[in-house]
């Protein structure tokens, strides 16, 4: 019995076991590797004119990045024998072809065909690959760049209130392989806007990008206008620094007044409304006092409210009145008619130092007469009133001639 319950026992260990084995790949992230990029490329030996042989007809040349793994498949178009190297020493290809020092890349002799596999851990530069077989003519430039990184941001325009702030997320990407620490900073042009960075400095693998944001912060007492953020990402190993640019505009709380409709045509000894409207802009809040004048004198105006407050994003109203009524200047003077013509409201609105101002155009009774303080005389009536003068003294003096 005793040995039955080992037995189980073991049993179990060994299916619980399996189980974690089969079972662990899903269960446990695995840490993926970080490799540089693999590349595949083909080179074949081809006669061109019927005597010279090129690689790929015209020798191209190969760029690759340091830290690439790189195979090259070679093959011939016909039956002529080739052989590829590689001059990574840069001592020249001359009559005797150099494939035993371990520096440079010497692939078989081919055809039929071959390749060769190598990881470019060889100095940024160029250099020369050739034909061990056709030297002069089969030769191209073997081109290794330099890691590197690049810089850039996300909005790169940003429109900011005055006493507010905003974010920019800038990204540093990894170029050619590169691997390293890039340490940020930030400068404003003009100055006035400060910045931060939430991760400073980053840290790039290859092959990856990494980000951090940057908060650019408005004081209150930052001019109103066009600035410039520029983000440089530098490099601790030496490599040259790259940089990115923010295009940032200050704005500051202020409002709009408009009027609807902008003219209004009133009759003599009557008058009219317009509606007048004050919008917040850039979340401006406070308290408006509004004025009306005319120009020329003559309709009296007048607002009701003559203060109005905003919120934030929100809007208020209040209504101009005019009046063509005959108006005195005194107790005892005589009412003076408003003229007929075109007049000109002004309605302004101020907080502060902060002052808007919209027109309204005013005409009273017929838009062909001007406000001139008098009435102007009808000209048809007195013309005929002219003429008929004329005819009655012509008249009266043919009838006297015809006395004497």
């Amino acid at each position: 019995m005793r040995s039955k319950n080992v037995a189980g026992i073991i049993a179990c260990m060994i299916l619980f076991t399996a189980l974690t084995v089969y079972l662990a790949p899903s269960i446990i992230p695995s840490v993926a590797p970080v490799k540089a990029s693999s590349r595949t490329i083909t080179l074949v030996g081809t006669l061109v004119g019927g005597y010279t042989y090129y690689w790929n007809n015209s020798n191209p040349t190969i760029t690759v990045a340091k830290g690439d793994t790189l195979t090259i498949n070679l093959s011939s178009a016909d039956a002529t024998s080739h052989r590829l190297l590689i001059d990574f020493d840069n001592n020249g290809f001359g009559d005797t072809p150099d494939c035993t020092t371990g520096v440079d890349q010497c692939s078989a002799t081919f055809p039929p065909s071959t390749s060769i596999t190598f990881t470019v851990n060889y100095p940024p530069g160029t250099y020369k690959y050739y034909c061990t077989i056709h030297p002069f003519s089969m030769v191209g430039n073997f081109v290794v760049q330099a890691p590197d990184f690049g810089v850039s941001s996300n909005p790169s325009n940003l429109s900011i209130l005055q006493g507010t702030n905003a974010n920019s997320t800038i990204a540093v990407s990894s170029i050619n392989n590169f691997a390293g620490t890039i340490t940020l900073s930030a400068i404003a042009s003009p100055l006035g806007p400060t910045t931060s960075f939430g991760t400073d400095p980053v840290m790039v693998s290859s092959g990856g990008t990494t980000t951090s944001k940057l908060t650019i912060s408005i004081p209150q007492t930052t001019s109103p206008g066009p600035y410039s953020i520029t983000v440089t990402g530098t490099n601790s190993s030496g490599s040259p620094s790259h940089t990115t640019t923010i295009s940032l505009t200050v704005t500051k709380p202020d409002f709009s007044i408009t009027s609807g409709p902008t003219s209004l045509s009133v009759a003599p000894s009557s008058s009219g409304t317009i509606a007048i409207t004050l919008t917040s802009q850039n979340g401006f809040s406070g308290t408006l006092n509004l004025t009306a004048t005319v120009s020329p004198s003559g309709p009296q105006v007048s607002l009701n409210p003559t203060s109005v407050s905003l919120t934030p994003g929100g809007s208020a109203s209040s209504t101009l009145t005019v009046s063509t009524t005959a108006s005195t200047s005194g107790y005892y003077s005589t009412p003076v008619a408003v003229s007929n013509g075109n007049y000109t409201v002004s309605v302004t609105a101020s907080s502060g130092a902060l002052s808007h101002s919209t027109p309204v155009s005013l005409t009273v009774g017929s838009t062909s007469s001007n406000p001139t303080g008098t009435p102007s005389l009808p000209l048809l009536p007195i013309a005929g009133a002219v003429i008929a003068v004329i005819a009655v003294i012509g008249t009266a003096l043919f009838l006297r001639s015809r006395k004497h």
